[in-house]
């Protein structure tokens, strides 16, 4: 059945999700065989004073009715115990007993808050949890890109279910570059995962390979901050021509920058010139306040005051407050004369220019 419907593969690898927790207890705790009674005592002794392992444990010891008379509404006492003290193995086990409706109210959207906990922690198996519940719209909406995303993850740190959902989704043809990204995303923002940059740097990269124009300047970004060590501007410069032969303006931007401060690339300011005015053509903010300061400046270009302040004025449209502020000081150095006349250009060219967009934040910042 798997073969001709990968889907019902996953549905069936959730509902044999109690299967999953069991697995998970034996090998994330340390008892393996009937307790005794001066076992259960012991962990009653620990639970009571706090230990979240033997709150775990004796969770587990109601759970599978070891030692003591079954009871999941023990269990689950003793899981959320130690999941509140942030046991990962607990917090997923109570997620499961939310899901299932043993021993508690049933609540999908409070066993996927469960997980997000452990999984948070690289708890393996809550990652595989949250893929299941994202590819099944088991609690959410179904979204393949995050449960692909999460499976990887799981994968990424040894759960067998999740390696097996993987192999699955890949043989439907997932979009593997999306998957990545969102992983990228989730390591940058540190809100699913912890925050770590150099995370992100590895999982842009994976999905810059085969991935949109946005995710690599996603990845160029982080690669300028220096979150990966010095950044390689060979590198960089790829990433940007390949983005920006995609007709993506930020990338032209970039491009511009790179050639403006010979970083990567022989320094040549009208070639900088010309990348700006790519990226002014497709709407882009920050290209067109670049492209007007080298017409003040006379780089790579012809000086020309009212050019300068036409793409400025430009500029300023949008919510760039840098462009704001250049107006303002431009119009304080143009003469009345210069200024009605740089106000009418401007004016004229805003009627057919494509409305300018800020793509994210500054998409590349030279230091």
């Amino acid at each position: 059945m798997c073969k001709s419907d990968v889907r019902s593969c996953l549905v069936l690898f959730l509902l044999g999700i109690t299967f999953l927790r069991q697995s998970v207890a034996q090998v994330q705790t340390s008892i393996r065989s009937p307790l005794s009674p001066d076992g259960v005592n012991q962990l009653q002794i620990g639970a009571q004073a706090g230990d979240p392992s033997a709150q775990l444990n004796l969770g587990k010891a109601y759970d599978d009715g070891n030692g003591v008379l079954q009871s999941d509404s023990q269990a689950v006492k003793w899981y959320r115990a130690a999941a509140e003290q942030g046991n990962a193995t607990a917090q997923n086990n109570l997620g499961l007993m939310y899901r299932s409706g043993r021993g508690v109210q049933q609540d999908k959207t409070e066993a996927l808050n469960w997980y997000r906990k452990a999984a948070k922690q690289k708890n393996s198996n809550a990652m595989f949890n949250l893929g299941a519940a994202y590819y099944n719209g088991d609690g959410i909406a179904t979204n393949d890109v995050n449960a692909y995303a999460w499976f990887l993850l799981g994968q990424k740190f040894g759960s067998q279910y999740a390696d097996a959902a993987v192999g699955q989704m890949k043989g439907e043809a997932r979009d593997l570059a999306s998957a990545y990204e969102k992983i990228g995303d989730m390591y940058q923002k540190g809100d699913e995962l912890p925050q770590s940059s150099r995370e992100a740097v590895d999982w842009y990269r994976k999905a810059a390979e085969n991935g949109t124009a946005p995710v690599q300047m996603k990845l160029v970004s982080l690669l300028v901050d220096g979150v990966a060590g010095t950044p390689d501007y060979a590198e960089v410069r790829g990433l940007c021509e390949k983005a920006a032969n995609l007709h993506y303006s930020p990338a032209d931007y970039c491009m511009g920058e790179l050639y403006a401060h010979g970083l990567g690339v022989e320094r040549d300011l009208s070639k900088a010139a010309q990348w700006f005015k790519e990226g002014s053509d497709l709407g882009h903010a920050l290209s067109t306040l670049r492209l007007g300061q080298m017409y003040l400046k006379g780089e790579g270009l012809q000086q020309d005051k009212i050019s300068a302040y036409e793409f400025i004025y430009l500029a300023a449209t949008s919510d760039l407050p840098q462009a704001k502020l250049e107006k303002e000081r431009l119009e304080k150095e143009l003469t009345p004369k210069e200024l009605k006349k740089a106000k009418a250009k401007a004016d004229d060219f805003s009627h057919y220019h494509r409305p300018l967009v800020l793509r994210g934040s500054n998409p590349l910042v030279i230091h």
